[in-house]
């Protein structure tokens, strides 16, 4: 069996966080099946083909259309693939020689059984058109945001919907997620759910005090940590000016100490560190200077996946405050790595955060509600032994194995159709 992954939003050497959850997921497949991901692309200067993390990935030239976009997208991204998989969509493709660069000939067609789609639109409305033309099955995921954006929002909803009917087999992220695409149209039985798993190897426990000293953070004070797209969805400002409210009102945190039992730890000599890019950062540095809380705020950009795992550790709290989301990966890695977490009890959320066991749940949109629950989670000794193993249950490798069987059961009902 041969997959053919269609995700534009993945990952390169520009922006190695781009889809992220869709590439580690696809890396572990590929050690089970042959797979090639084709990932449509407006930035000139990437390569055309090359081989990223182990897996052969094509990135298509495409622009989307200013303005009419929404209405078009969806048919050039289907017109683009097809040209690229056309010629042999049909027949064995030879593998990929690659260059010492890393970089792969160009190449006249692919040969593949399934259709793997990322993202309601354009990605998957694509496939689905692409599918019926070569007569392929479709398996569309919902990443989450496109979820419960896209399937409601005119005129996007009128093309996500289509993809969601045209799909052989649909696959959510979480329970919500699945009763949403049931909403909209989509059958249940077709409907599997698969959340996001977590790389083990690399998000895993460390010793906290290690951690601060390869940070260069000094060993006692309250460090609150949080990541993801700097934007305005995300509830920065609610994190800031909730840390604020703990910081005004005297809070105390109770920290386990690496030794055994507990320490108590004033909460206004605390630091908040943020991780991401976005352009919302300006609004958040001026929030904080208004609270009064800039010289505790560092805003840290875009941060190595290969030092995340200092920062959980270092971390006495992982804080998220996003209006919504599918199955967040940065929430799977700081309970990898024993981290508790204070979040929004949004999208699948609540399916990863044990409250009371491995984090505390709040509602989004509030600047009281996130200093409560960030004030209950300071108060409450953690057992960070116990939440890492909690965090470490689903790896990416069991994520594609699922996958897997849920296309060799898609490819066996569409030959005993056939």
């Amino acid at each position: 069996m041969r997959v053919l992954v269609l995700a534009s939003l993945y990952p390169h050497a520009q922006n190695e966080t781009l889809g992220l959850s869709t590439h580690r997921r696809t890396v572990e497949l590929a050690k089970l099946c042959p797979v090639k991901v084709v990932a449509l692309t407006g930035c000139p200067d990437l390569p055309e083909r090359e081989v990223y993390g182990g897996v052969e990935v094509l990135r298509p030239r495409w622009r989307r259309v200013p303005k009419l976009g929404v209405f078009l997208d969806g048919y050039r991204y289907a017109a683009r693939v097809a040209r690229v998989v056309g010629a042999r969509s049909r027949g064995r493709d030879a593998p990929p020689t690659v260059s010492r660069d890393g970089d792969v000939p160009p190449t006249t067609g692919i040969d593949f059984d399934v259709i793997d789609a990322h993202w309601l639109y354009p990605d998957a409305f694509a496939a689905v058109r692409l599918g019926r033309r070569l007569g392929k099955p479709v398996v569309v995921t919902g990443r989450g945001s496109d979820v419960d954006e896209f399937l409601l929002r005119w005129p996007v909803r009128v093309f996500a919907r289509a993809a969601l009917r045209g799909a052989e087999q649909l696959v959510a992220l979480t329970r919500r997620h699945k009763e949403r695409m049931a909403a909209a149209g989509a059958a249940a039985e077709r409907i599997a759910v698969i959340p996001n798993g977590v790389d083990t190897s690399l998000f895993c426990p460390g010793d906290r005090a290690e951690a601060r000293r390869a940070l260069g953070l000094p060993p006692d004070g309250v460090v609150l940590l949080s990541a993801g797209s700097i934007v305005h969805d995300k509830g920065y400002h609610h994190l800031i000016a909730g840390s604020a409210r703990l910081a005004q009102a005297g809070s105390l945190c109770h920290r386990q100490r690496e030794e055994g039992g507990t320490g108590i730890l004033p909460v206004a000599a605390g630091r908040l560190f943020i991780a991401g890019p976005g352009d919302y950062r300006g609004a958040l540095e001026r929030l904080a200077r208004e609270c009064g809380v800039a010289e505790r705020v560092s805003f840290l950009g875009r941060v190595a996946q290969t030092q995340m795992p200092l920062w959980y550790r270092a971390a006495d709290l992982f804080c998220f405050g996003s209006y919504h989301e599918g199955c967040p990966n940065a929430i799977l890695e700081a309970l990898a790595c024993g981290t508790p977490v204070v979040s929004t009890d949004v999208g699948g959320i609540p399916d990863l955060v044990e409250e009371g066991r491995s984090g505390v749940l709040f509602k989004p949109r509030s600047d009281e509600a996130f200093a409560a629950a960030l004030r209950t989670a300071l108060a409450r000794p953690w057992d960070r032994a116990e939440i890492a193993a909690l965090g470490a249950r689903r790896s990416w490798a069991h994520v594609a194995a699922e996958y897997l069987a849920l296309f060799k059961q898609v490819l066996a009902r569409q030959s005993g159709r056939g």
